[in-house]
């Protein structure tokens, strides 16, 4: 199945003080472009994530975020509590014994019971896992807007297919009024010895010919129809895509300028609404 090229993914790495959140948004682009924000990276991680995405991704413009953990701006601290229970016994024992007290402020300066949390540098491993959890978020998202896409262009589809049998119906019966009335027009002139019937006959052959879109019905249904297999692909197949709705266009342009009857050009007109409603939407497959 087709996928987007639209997506979001969110990963983390580490926690409280040196936790990493990593935010990954992508939109669609002809080529793949990886751009990163946030802290610096070292070089050679860098290049290892782009290698990952574009393994994963491979096509559109891709923003990497990574920060910091700004929840507040105050270093964790944490209370060692057995070694507070200990000194608090031993200070009690001392003001027994000698009646000396101590305040808070002296046992915390002088023994370790709080400590503050230092940052420490993340291992690279772990900042590449969580860029993996994000991807594997936002392919989510592109496997579903994929969906939706397939969904509406398959709709639209049908609906030309059909409009298409339409018209072709409706030019055969056209050909065919056209030929019996040009012929009961010739026979009537030739009776007069008016006209040279050779050198009319060929014109009314060029005339029918040139209302003729069976040719052209038949290009836009196969393209159709292999618009239909890529779809169905869980290979990118954006470009391909495209390329025969363009196809599929210059059919179908041909189409309206053989025919000038006004019914016809209404049914063209619309084929060509839906069918640049389909370009828009696969300007974002992958």
């Amino acid at each position: 199945m087709i996928k987007s090229m639209t997506g979001f993914g969110l990963g983390s790495a580490g926690r409280g003080l040196n936790k990493l959140n990593i935010e990954i948004k992508s939109v669609n682009s002809r080529f793949l472009e990886i751009k990163f924000r946030g802290i610096q990276l070292d070089s050679s991680l860098e290049n290892k994530l782009k290698k990952i995405i574009e393994k994963k991704l491979y096509r559109g413009s891709v923003l990497v975020r990574i920060d910091k953990n700004r929840k507040n701006d105050f270093k964790e601290i944490s209370f060692n509590q057995e070694r507070f229970e200990i000194i608090r016994d031993i200070l009690k024992n001392i003001h027994v014994l000698y009646g000396q007290r101590m305040s808070l402020s002296n046992i915390i300066s002088t023994n370790d019971l709080l400590k503050v949390e230092e940052e420490v540098t993340l291992k690279p491993n772990l900042i590449i896992k969580a860029v993996e959890k994000a991807l594997d978020e936002l392919n989510e998202m592109r496997i579903y807007e994929g969906q939706e896409i397939f969904q509406d262009t398959s709709k639209r589809v049908d609906l030309i297919n059909k409009t298409l049998d339409l018209l072709e119906n409706k030019i055969k019966s056209y050909k065919t009024l056209k030929h019996k009335n040009l012929k009961s027009n010739i026979e009537e002139m030739i009776a007069d010895e008016t006209l040279d019937e050779s050198r009319l006959i060929q014109e009314v052959a060029y005339f029918v010919e040139k209302m003729d879109i069976s040719e052209e019905i038949i290009r836009s249904k196969s393209h159709f129809k292999q618009l239909y297999s890529y779809l169905e692909s869980d290979y990118p197949v954006g470009k391909k895509i495209n390329f025969l709705v363009q196809e599929i266009g210059r059919e179908i342009n041909t189409i309206g300028s053989k025919s000038h009857q006004v019914d016809v050009t209404i049914d063209v007109v619309e084929v060509k609404d839906e069918l640049e409603k389909i370009r828009e939407q696969i300007q974002n497959i992958l």
